[in-house]
C-alpha cells in the first residue's frame, strides 16, 4: 500500500516565498529535479538517461532566470527555469520537491514563471512536459500543442503545451 500524501494546504499555509535562485544553488535544484522526477516510478535505467537533462548549470541560473520556491525556514521546495524558444520562452524546468507535492507550490511557481515571463516580453510560454506532468499544465490554463520527441528517448513524444502571455 502506498504511503498517504501529506495533507493539502493552502499556499498561506506555507508560509511560502519565491526568490531568485543562486549559481550556488545548482546542486540542490538538480537533486529536487531529480527526485520529482523518479516519483512517477520510471526504471534505474530511463531515470540514469535522464540526469544530464535534469541538471541544472551553475551558469545557466542567472542568465535563463531560475527561481525558486522555499518555505519560511529555508527550505527549497521547488523551482523553475526558462530557456529560449523560437516561438516564445520555455519553461526548462519546473519541479517540486516529492514532499511538497500536492500543496500549492507547482501552482506557486506556474502562476510566478508567468508573471516572470510576461515580464521578460515574449508572447508564449513553451512547455515540454513529462506525460504525467501534462493533467497540471491542463488545469494551469495551457493549451495541448502537440508534441516533440524526447532528447532521452527518441521514439518517445513528450507533450507541448503553449500559454498565450
Amino acid at each position: 500500500m502506498a504511503e498517504p500524501r501529506p495533507p493539502r494546504q493552502r499556499q498561506a499555509d506555507l508560509a511560502l516565498s519565491i526568490r531568485r535562485a543562486r549559481p550556488a544553488e545548482a546542486g540542490r535544484l538538480t537533486e529536487i529535479a531529480f527526485a520529482a522526477k523518479a516519483v512517477w516510478g520510471y526504471s534505474p535505467s530511463f531515470m540514469a538517461r535522464c540526469r544530464a537533462s535534469l541538471a541544472v548549470d551553475p551558469a545557466d541560473i542567472l542568465p535563463r532566470c531560475f527561481h525558486l520556491a522555499e518555505a519560511a525556514d529555508g527550505e527549497v521546495l521547488g523551482f523553475y527555469g526558462f530557456k529560449p524558444e523560437p516561438d516564445g520562452i520555455g519553461l526548462s524546468h519546473l519541479f517540486v520537491q516529492p514532499a511538497a507535492i500536492g500543496r500549492g507550490v507547482g501552482r506557486a511557481l506556474w502562476d510566478h514563471a508567468v508573471a516572470e515571463a510576461r515580464r521578460l516580453g515574449p508572447d508564449r510560454l513553451i512547455v515540454v512536459s513529462d506525460p504525467n506532468a501534462a493533467g497540471f499544465y491542463l488545469r494551469m490554463g495551457a493549451e495541448s500543442a502537440g508534441g516533440r520527441l524526447s532528447e532521452v528517448e527518441p521514439e518517445r513524444v513528450l507533450p507541448v503545451f503553449r500559454l498565450r502571455l
